[in-house]
């Protein structure tokens, strides 16, 4: 059974905490600004809380615009938001993992899962904004050893 993970909204939050709240702001001084601050300052913070807003929909929309598809033998990363491009690891290949959660992603309750695999191409597969509940290296490692296993590869280490 194949495990399909997008990352969660809240790593929008956790990266792009700093726009969303000189966004915010904007948007609330906005009303504030009386005539005797001139129409040229309130033109300019309109612009800039519509340039604002572009840009956050713009990189919302990049993040959730991947999934990555963790099946018995591959881990698969398909994006892209007008074109689409998929990357795939054979889990036999994986060699080692990491995780990791900045200050802003524990706060948001999201991770950083890293996959390093020997493959010449895509050495390293990043996960971003998984549920810090998940506990998806533990089912990835499973499924690696599984597919290990079957395939009859073995690690021959110092």
């Amino acid at each position: 059974m194949d495990i399909v993970i997008k990352p969660n909204y809240r790593e929008f939050f956790a990266e792009h905490i700093g726009l969303s709240l000189l966004f915010l702001l904007t948007v609330i001084a906005l009303p504030f600004m009386s005539s005797t601050v001139g129409v040229y300052l309130q033109m300019l913070v309109s612009f800039c809380s519509l340039l604002l807003a572009i840009l956050l929909i713009a990189r919302y929309i990049t993040l959730t615009a991947v999934v990555w598809v963790i099946s018995e033998s591959t881990l698969c990363r398909i994006s892209g938001v007008f074109s689409r491009h998929t990357d795939y690891i054979e889990l036999y290949r994986v060699v080692d993992y990491s995780e990791s959660q900045t200050f802003w992603q524990k706060l948001w309750g999201v991770k950083t899962v890293c996959i390093i695999s020997s493959d010449k191409t895509d050495s390293t597969m990043v996960m971003y904004g998984i549920d810090a509940r998940r506990n998806i290296v533990h089912e990835i490692r499973r499924r690696v050893e599984n597919c290990k296993k079957v395939n009859r590869i073995y690690e021959i280490t110092n």
